[in-house]
């Protein structure tokens, strides 16, 4: 008794024939990505695509039908973002406003602007000016702590004497310039 087999089902590491005493059908390894599958999976996409189904698609759910298709969705059927309506469809309130009480309302809109900019560049300027104190500080802090810090009493540090030699070498140069 022979099996068959379909050779395209049977993965590519084992392309020898497959006998039937030698191996059991638990040795066969199918890879669901090869090219049979792949082409199964393509026949019924066609069939899907090109069929009535895919022109009531295309109408109904073009996003779907492009998608089956590994497109990107044309323009023409994306939806925009922004509102479509008539160029004269909404007024708004300050057109319908006599020219008088309009200008009145547009100044009094520029000088809260105008002040607001005015505050706003105020805080600005104190920010900045407790910046430059607080840098000022910093530097000071340490300038002092170059000259002034914690030392040991018990030291000599940078004491010598007047009667030695590396003092008088230092202090008491006898050169002769011509």
């Amino acid at each position: 008794m022979k099996k068959i087999i379909d050779k395209n089902k049977v993965s590519s590491f084992k392309n020898k024939e497959i006998n039937y005493h030698h191996y059991s059908s638990f040795c066969m390894k199918t890879k669901p990505n090869n090219r049979y599958f792949s082409s199964e999976l393509k026949k019924i996409t066609n069939e899907i695509i090109y069929g009535p189904i895919g022109q009531q698609m295309k109408e109904e759910d073009p996003a779907k039908y492009y998608s089956l298709k590994n497109r990107p969705l044309p323009k023409k059927y994306q939806k925009p973002n922004y509102p479509i309506a008539p160029v004269n469809a909404y007024v708004p309130p300050q057109s319908k406003l006599p020219w008088s009480v309009l200008e009145k309302q547009l100044d009094e809109e520029l000088r809260k602007r105008k002040e607001q900019e005015l505050k706003a560049l105020e805080e600005k300027k104190r920010k900045e000016k407790e910046e430059q104190r607080l840098k000022n500080h910093r530097d000071a802090v340490a300038r002092e702590k170059r000259i002034i810090f914690v030392c040991n009493p018990n030291n000599n540090h940078r004491w010598t004497s007047i009667h030695s030699e590396a003092y008088q070498r230092k202090y008491n140069k006898k050169y002769e310039y011509y």
